[in-house]
């Protein structure tokens, strides 16, 4: 009796539980986006209850990749909000330059982001961005920039200096971290001055623990505040107040004295809106700085590593790489001059940045709702994400997409390209405002170790790519460093 009791209970749930589900389906099948009449972007049909969502927190990028092979240059991915692809280059200059003011940063990511670099360009909107946008520019305008060719050389040229034991011992080092410290280092004296060494040894660690809270936050389905005496929160909260007592300590200093000590610190105190004649506030020099080294680094850092795994597994590029370096420099430290000769190095940076690009998926949501490619798009709880890292395999704009092949970049053959089939630092008026700066980093970079050193992957090493805060090598990328003495060098 009680068995059969349970089983007519247990019936009665299931059968509650189908209703539900069937509702919710139905329920989401009337929302306004799947009405009669419109015409809807195909795409995988997911989960009842939580659509696509498992697939792209696991890897986004692949995930993007496998939507666009079997269903096109626009995928829906359905879920609590829906999710929309957009890979073809007409589309993302519509969106990123001709419609550009119709789309805007999901604010659910700009709520996150703001917890580590407040309101800075990436996470503020219209004219407050604006005027940001007028006050920063001067700061990296090519001129500008070039004058820290000094400084990228001089410690790229420290950071040689420091692997010539590992090499000569036949050590392994992880080219990761070694990109990671190099692009940190570089860019934090750029922002605050060539001096910046005691803080910097502060610093580091504390940016290491932010990026590692912006991994987790930017996947995490629920924001717990931070507020809680969790030990992740205080590590980063510690992180914060790091940054905090070390940047604002450095402006106050700056302001009192007056000085131009010509790092961007010093071009962002005395910028002054030419519209209003207003200057930056405390708080909105913080923020821009944060989000000048959070994000810059980040990329650049990625970026390199990818350059040392795709050499290592092309050696005849690699040997050009070196022959060029070689002939170009004659053994002395490039300069920014030197630059424009190193026609080779630059391809393969180019090329790595297609493959791999760091920024490889770029956010949207659509204010107003429109058309794209036959397909309606609807406004409000919609998410649009342009992925470069698709758009960069596309095989109408690029032969053999996933090979490296530096040469597809040379004049003759990108002639006639679409300018918005190749995008790693975004395009329009929001492209990446340090875009030049991250260039010029790493072909120094490259340059520079190409004279010293050959890196090699250690063999049976796993390389795959961790869609994160940027795309970079999942368990990093650990490689033996082998001298290259004048006689060895080729050419």
């Amino acid at each position: 009796m009680t068995t059969t009791r349970h089983a007519r209970r247990r019936r009665r749930v299931i059968a509650a539980g189908a209703a539900g589900g069937a509702a919710f389906v139905a329920a989401r099948r009337r929302r306004p986006d799947a009405t009669a009449g419109r015409r809807i972007a195909p795409g995988p049909r997911g989960h009842f209850l939580v659509g696509s969502l498992p697939e792209i927190r696991k890897d986004n990028a692949q995930t993007f990749l496998d939507g666009w092979r079997e269903y096109g240059d626009i995928v829906r991915y359905p879920g609590a909000f829906d999710i929309y692809c957009i890979a073809h280059p007409d589309h993302v200059k519509h969106i990123l330059q001709d419609n550009h003011r119709n789309y805007k940063h999901p604010p659910f990511l700009n709520r996150k982001l703001r917890e580590i670099v407040g309101d800075g360009l990436v996470t503020t909107e219209g004219d407050y961005w604006r005027s940001q946008r007028r006050l920063t520019q001067p700061a990296f305008h090519r001129q500008r920039i070039a004058t820290y060719g000094t400084l990228m050389t001089d410690e790229t040229a420290l950071m040689l200096d420091g692997w010539r034991e590992p090499a000569e011992r036949g050590e392994t080092v992880d080219m990761r971290v070694q990109m990671m410290h190099i692009s940190l280092t570089i860019l934090a004296k750029a922002l605050f001055g060539a001096d910046w060494s005691e803080q910097l040894a502060v610093m580091e660690p504390a940016v290491t623990v932010a990026n590692t809270h912006a991994d987790r936050r930017l996947l995490s389905l629920v924001d717990l505040p931070l507020s809680l005496p969790l030990p992740a929160f205080r590590r980063f909260n510690e992180a914060k107040r790091t940054f905090d007592a070390i940047v604002y300590g450095l402006i106050a200093e700056r302001r009192r004295s007056g000085e131009d000590t010509g790092d961007l610190t010093s071009m962002l105190l005395a910028a002054r809106d030419e519209e209003t004649g207003a200057g930056m506030t405390d708080t909105q020099v913080r923020d821009e700085l944060m989000t000048f080294l959070m994000a810059g680094h980040e990329t650049v850092s990625a970026g390199l590593s990818w350059v040392w795994y795709l050499l290592s597994k092309n050696p005849d590029a690699w040997e050009r790489v070196c022959a060029e370096v070689d002939e170009v420099l004659d053994g002395r430290v490039p300069t920014v001059d030197d630059l424009p000769q190193l026609r080779y190095v630059r391809m393969v940076v180019d090329e790595t940045l297609r493959l791999y690009p760091p920024l490889f998926v770029i956010p949207r949501t659509p204010l107003e709702p429109e058309e794209i490619g036959g397909y309606d798009i609807p406004a409000g709880n919609t998410f649009i994400a342009l992925c470069p890292y698709v758009t960069h395999r596309h095989p109408e704009f690029w032969e053999n997409p996933e090979g490296f092949d530096p040469e597809r970049f040379t004049p003759e053959r990108s002639a006639g390209r679409h300018r918005f089939a190749y995008f790693p630092f975004a395009a329009g008026p929001r492209k990446c405002i340090g875009d030049y700066f991250g260039l010029m980093e790493m072909q120094f970079v490259v340059a520079m170790v190409a004279q010293r050193y050959r890196p090699d992957l250690v063999a049976g090493f796993p390389v795959s790519p961790q869609p994160a805060i940027s795309l970079r090598p999942r368990h990093g990328l650990l490689m033996t460093l082998s001298p290259r003495s004048r006689e060895r060098r080729p050419g």
